[in-house]
């Protein structure tokens, strides 16, 4: 009598493995990274003034962390970031809001949107400065600029995808225009508000720094100018890992938001 050959089902990754599995190519990707940075330092002999090696650049960092040098920069950038990204996200909700009830709003400022988000935000930077002077508020409102517009955009496609059975049954209901607001329409939006705030914090960081060039006080991309103009090439590499880790670690978090305001909504 014969048996059929018979296969091990494959074990399904568990829900961590899966979340654990970016993570580790990601750390895997750096430390090549950081390795290739090393063997070309080294195999080429390259000059400390052009390139130190990454050993170097940590001793930098670590005695600048250590005086408390850093910590004022990182503060005055990631206030920035965080207080531009919040007030851009809040108008980008409030006008996606307008456009949807009232179309004339949206034919008449979405010119000036596209606009404003076309041109060059470098080229915006030393006016929003000229207006609002060298401190946090150019920085913020500059940051705002970039990230209000991904909230609006995702913001208002979604509430024009509300089924017209939920329209229906807000009228029945005799929901007003702040009762239907915050039952359906911000609920329904959550999803869509989440994804344009992650596209926002992406450039977040980016129009920060610009402001921070074009003229700041302090702030990470004050402390890189700094260093340019003194060739101090160890405190830019510094500097600009620091904005890279702020970057990455913006980005997660509102990744995380995003995905549990998915699960949550039945969206994941």
């Amino acid at each position: 009598m014969s048996w059929g050959s018979t296969t091990a089902p494959r074990a399904v990754p568990s829900g961590l493995a899966r979340r654990a599995r970016p993570l580790a190519v990601g750390t895997a990707s750096l430390a090549a990274g950081v390795l290739l940075w090393q063997l070309v330092v080294t195999l080429f002999d390259v000059p400390d003034y052009k390139l130190p090696s990454p050993g170097q650049v940590a001793d930098r960092g670590w005695e600048l962390g250590r005086d408390g040098v850093l910590t004022p920069h990182i503060q005055q950038t990631l206030a920035e970031v965080t207080q531009g990204v919040l007030l851009g996200s809040v108008i980008g909700v409030v006008l996606a809001a307008l456009f949807v009830r009232v179309r004339l709003v949206e034919r008449l400022l979405m010119p000036l949107i596209v606009v404003a988000q076309v041109t060059p935000k470098i080229s915006i930077a030393p006016l929003i400065v000229l207006w609002l002077g060298l401190g946090v508020g150019s920085k913020i409102a500059l940051v705002t600029l970039v990230s209000f517009y991904p909230v609006l955009v995702n913001t208002v496609m979604r509430l024009r995808s509300i089924p017209k059975g939920v329209d229906d049954l807000s009228r029945i209901l005799k929901l007003g225009p702040v009762a239907r607001a915050i039952k359906i329409d911000l609920p329904y939006s959550l999803p869509a508000i989440a994804a344009g705030l992650r596209l926002g914090t992406l450039a977040a960081v980016t129009a920060a720094v610009i402001g921070e060039f074009i003229g700041a006080q302090s702030g990470l991309g004050y402390l890189e100018r700094q260093a340019q103009e003194n060739d101090d090439i160890q405190l830019v590499i510094v500097s600009l890992l620091l904005l890279c880790l702020l970057a990455l670690a913006l980005y997660a978090l509102v990744n995380l938001l995003e995905r549990i305001i998915r699960t949550r909504f039945g969206e994941e």
